[in-house]
């Protein structure tokens, strides 16, 4: 059975373009929104991004071999697991071996992520205003 979500113009126009894979100015909207938390006071803090560019260089250091398509999922994960997994990804090697491990899961989906996160943003409420992403 094929499951189908109504989604609007400009999301499909986005899903045709980038085949649903995150897209540089969509990374770095998602990456801009990252928090963890602060040990010293238990609140929220945003993160201080690693740069696509430092990423691309862990990830060639460590050998990750990852599709052209999926870099800025690459890129999104990275900063996500600097966010999110701060006990399991606590060194650049764990951050690239959890992208590594995301993006070229055998029996996963190569649009995982992006869907992934449209999911997140969208069981928070928080839309996605795709004309920026365009």
């Amino acid at each position: 059975m094929e499951v189908r979500y109504l989604i609007s113009e400009d999301e499909a126009q986005y899903q045709e373009k980038h085949k649903g894979h995150f897209s540089k100015k969509l990374a770095e909207w998602a990456i801009s929104m990252m928090k963890k938390e602060d040990e010293a006071t238990g609140k929220l803090k945003k993160i201080t991004p690693t740069p696509l560019e430092d990423v691309e260089e862990v990830l060639q250091k460590y050998k990750v071999d990852i599709p052209e398509e999926s870099i800025y999922d690459a890129y999104y994960l990275f900063n996500m697991a600097k966010a999110d997994y701060t006990k399991t990804c606590k060194t650049d090697e764990q951050r690239a071996t959890y992208v590594e491990e995301t993006i070229c899961d055998p029996d996963g989906c190569p649009e995982s992520v992006l869907a992934c996160f449209c999911s997140k943003m969208d069981l928070k409420g928080m839309p996605i205003h795709w004309e920026r992403f365009l």
